[in-house]
């Protein structure tokens, strides 16, 4: 079992994005991870390693990754995360044009239970 706290802003980038792109359930591959962030394949490779590793998804002989049930949880609580914290961002820095990446720094470094707070609260 992954410590939540533990990921990165990179982390919760790569897990918002996966289940954004795996939204039939069939798994993501590496290029279309990497196509989608605009990085290389060998650091998605590399990223999809770590996810294996923290236990957040497992791949088939063909190369897609697909989340574990523990995975898909945390790209589902993350992304209400997210959807909360860059609203009150947006409302907070009007002027502010792309709210994605303090939004990623925000929720890599706030506990969980104050994200939880905060989205309950908005």
């Amino acid at each position: 079992m992954t410590n939540s706290n533990a990921l990165t802003a990179s982390n919760i980038r790569y897990l918002l994005t996966m289940k954004e792109l795996d939204g039939d359930g069939r798994g993501v591959r590496c290029i279309a991870l990497a196509t989608a962030l605009g990085l290389s394949k060998p650091s998605v490779h590399n990223m999809m390693g770590t996810f294996s590793q923290m236990g957040l998804i497992s791949r088939d002989s063909y190369g897609a990754a697909f989340f574990t049930d523990e995975g898909n949880e945390l790209a589902r609580r993350y992304g209400r995360y997210y959807a909360g914290v860059a609203r009150l961002l947006r409302r907070s820095f009007p002027g502010m044009a792309d709210v994605s990446e303090a939004a990623y720094s925000l929720l890599s470094e706030v506990p969980e239970s104050c994200l939880e707070e905060l989205v309950q609260a908005d």
